[in-house]
């Protein structure tokens, strides 16, 4: 009997160095042609010096989360050494600084005139910054440009709550995915307005998302932002049309809007910019003048359409605007860096169970499902809505992680009552956060179950008996 060898374990696949990256860059940046999105490209030369410390630092067993990545920045946002609108500034703005703290280099600064499309030269892209990352010539670029640039050449854009960036004027992160971006987010993080001690972090399962019925929008738009809705209905939320003068988050957890109209022609929009430029903002020129958070992706991952959707939710609440383009996009997101306590429950609190409103209602994310270790029991308690009462044992078990402000967080603990307490368990990850949990309690054992939910189909199929 002939058999084949076993497969070979996989060959781990190593990220590239700052330094080959930044190659990488310089190679891409002559393949595409483009030297009009620059108003300064620095010589190789000195990008490579910056590339090689962050490498040594790297080497020296510092850890850079942005290590091996190339950024742009638009020209009216300053850079060390690099000329700007009113000079060659000596010290970088602070989201640059921080940025680059972390691990990024500077590529260059691009330039905020009209410009070509990444994907169509007869079209326009709006700015140098989402064209450079388009093309792949960096991974993230910084803007004043808002999101009709991105939207224009199918990246995402991310503009956060007014403040929590330490920015004078709006600063949006330009990325090919919400991941990058939101990883950028996480080092700049940090400006003059702190996090309310209850904002909310997550919608629930069912996010009440509210979107404009009456835009005049081209046919190709309105076939992109259909599918959008179609999506998120798919997805569980609850969308509803409203008109475009009423637009506010009055009963809703997010506005959706169309990010652009239609595309103009790189000819029309160089002939009349100021007309043009009104046009493409006439879906999201309301949101300037409210205090929100905003998120801007394509319609599907890899779609190169110009026709992109962006989320506004209230002002701190990026989180939910994160969590709802995802949706769009297929990527797992992980917390916004706001502040907050997790909790692990195993019971009623569970989603889809009588309690889990104590949670949503809380403005409580979802982050995950989780395991113990091999070291707790379940007994059933007399209790209703009925519920499981989580011992020291010997079996592990099933459960999730939820997310909550400060304030939540305490508001939650209050409504627990005798016999439940909140007590660290340990997990099978090697993290050991706060549950629901009960130090003694009386009941019959579910020994047999590993999860609430499998009790829960035992006794819905069997009955209310001992579970044996």
């Amino acid at each position: 009997m002939n058999t084949l060898p076993p497969d070979p374990d996989p060959v781990p696949i190593i990220p590239p160095t700052a330094s080959q990256r930044v190659i990488a860059a310089f190679e891409r940046l002559t393949e595409a042609g483009r030297p009009e999105l620059w108003t300064t490209l620095r010589a190789v030369e000195d990008v490579l010096v910056d590339a090689k410390a962050v490498d040594e630092r790297v080497t020296a067993g510092e850890v850079l989360p942005l290590a091996g990545t190339v950024i742009a920045v638009q020209d009216l946002i300053d850079v060390a050494g690099q000329p700007s609108g009113h000079g060659v500034p000596e010290t970088s703005a602070a989201v640059v600084a921080r940025l680059t703290a972390a691990g990024a280099v500077v590529l260059g600064k691009t330039g905020a005139a009209m410009i070509s499309c990444a994907w169509d030269r007869t079209k326009t892209g709006g700015n140098g910054a989402a064209v450079a990352v388009a093309l792949g010539v960096v991974d993230l670029a910084l803007s004043t440009g808002g999101a009709v640039p991105a939207a224009l050449n199918a990246v995402a854009a991310v503009k956060p709550t007014r403040g929590l960036l330490p920015a004078a004027d709006a600063v949006s992160v330009y990325a090919n995915g919400l991941v990058a971006a939101h990883r950028a987010l996480t080092v700049m993080t940090g400006g003059d307005r702190s996090w309310p001690a209850d904002v909310r972090l997550g919608a629930g399962e069912h996010p009440r998302i509210a979107y404009p019925g009456d835009l005049p929008l081209g046919e190709a738009a309105t076939l992109a932002f259909t599918a959008v809705v179609a999506r998120l209905t798919a997805a569980g939320a609850v969308l509803s049309p409203i008109s475009v003068p009423e637009a506010g988050f009055d009963g809703f957890d997010a506005l959706l809007v169309p990010t652009v109209p239609d595309h103009p022609g790189i000819a029309e929009a160089l002939a009349d910019p100021a007309g043009v430029s009104h046009r493409l903002a006439a879906c999201t020129a309301f949101a300037n003048l409210l205090d929100v958070a905003a998120v801007t992706v394509p319609v599907l991952p890899g779609d190169r359409r110009p026709f992109g959707v962006t989320f506004l939710t209230r002002a701190f609440e990026d989180q939910i605007a994160l969590d709802l383009a995802t949706v769009c996009t297929d990527e797992p997101m992980t917390p916004y860096p706001e502040p907050g306590e997790d909790v692990v429950v195993f019971g009623a609190h569970l989603r889809g169970q009588p309690l889990n409103a104590d949670l949503t209602g809380l403005g409580a994310r979802f982050t995950g499902p989780v395991r113990t270790t091999e070291a707790y029991r379940m007994v059933l308690l007399d209790t209703e809505p009925p519920q499981p009462g989580v011992l020291e044992g010997g079996a592990g078990l099933d459960g999730e992680r939820w997310r909550l402000s400060p304030a939540a967080f305490d508001r939650f603990a209050a409504t627990l009552k005798a016999p439940f307490v909140l007590e660290r368990v340990e997990l099978d990850d090697g993290t050991a956060p706060l549950a629901v949990r009960c130090l003694t309690a009386e009941g019959r054992g579910l020994d047999r179950y590993e999860s609430w939910r499998g009790y829960v189909r035992f006794a819905s199929t069997a009955g209310l008996r001992d579970p044996g």
